[in-house]
């Protein structure tokens, strides 16, 4: 039997139309929410708004399957979605103490109307030190 303890799973599913109205790169939200270089991929393309949509889906996915931990202090800017050189998408996790403690993995979908998101995450078994405490402390992030 398989110990799911250390996977998280998070979904998310957008309305692509939902995102046609942050249509400039310096909107507040999009400056919030993605990264300066998930700002410059996403309006390189011609549908600018599947790709905002997309993404967030990225975004929220990985809160959800982190979250699943019981980790609070996590957002959207801890996350990065990029494209491997084979097309594959995949998520950079920006913040170091989030990094060395969750691995996630993310396949992206979208259609003419919704974008989509699966993450899973896989929590990382940290190195135990001689006083059955992690060397890392035990201060959660």
């Amino acid at each position: 039997m398989s110990d799911f303890k250390s996977l998280g799973v998070g979904v998310d599913i957008e309305e692509i139309e939902r995102f046609e109205k942050y249509d400039t790169k310096n909107n507040p939200f999009v400056l919030r929410i993605f990264t300066k270089d998930e700002i410059e991929y996403c309006f390189s393309k011609k549908n600018y708004a599947a790709h905002l949509a997309a993404r967030y889906c990225a975004k929220e996915a990985c809160l959800k399957a982190v979250c699943s931990f019981g980790y609070d202090a996590v957002s959207y800017a801890d996350f990065e979605v990029y494209h491997e050189k084979n097309g594959a998408p995949e998520v950079r996790i920006l913040n170091p103490n989030l990094a060395e403690k969750v691995e996630l993995k993310i396949s992206i979908s979208h259609s003419k109307t919704n974008a989509i998101c699966y993450a899973i995450a896989n929590k990382k078994h940290l190195p135990i030190n001689y006083l059955g405490d992690n060397i890392y402390g035990t201060a959660e992030i």
